[in-house]
């Protein structure tokens, strides 16, 4: 995929969420602190945000950076990716609880 039609591609994906949380870009904007101008540039994929852009507007949607990303990553990464989320999904609550305590542990060094 090319940059312009990542940023289009990533425009899109976020346009959809706001409308399925029923916001309109002057909402967002008083959510987010971005100016509704800026907003729906990126909606219509005319620039990129940046990662704090990226945050803000994951955090208005109760989204992940991930729902944005996922399909622009190559198909390598996606398999990968799916590997890891269909073996833990397998597991018990318990076993995820003491995954992600080991997770924390690690990168807390």
């Amino acid at each position: 995929m090319d940059k312009n039609n990542i940023s289009t591609h990533i425009g899109k994906i976020f346009q959809e969420y706001r409308q399925k949380n029923n916001m309109t870009q002057n909402q967002v904007s008083e959510i987010t602190g971005l100016e509704p101008r800026h907003i729906s540039q990126i909606e219509r994929g005319l620039t990129k945000g940046s990662i704090d852009t990226l945050i803000k507007l994951c955090n208005a949607y109760k989204i992940t950076p991930d729902v944005i990303l996922y399909d622009i990553l190559d198909e390598d990464t996606k398999k990968m990716v799916q590997i890891y989320d269909e073996k833990f999904k397998k597991l018990s609550k318990g076993d995820k609880e003491s995954i992600i305590y080991f997770m924390d542990y690690f990168l807390s060094k």
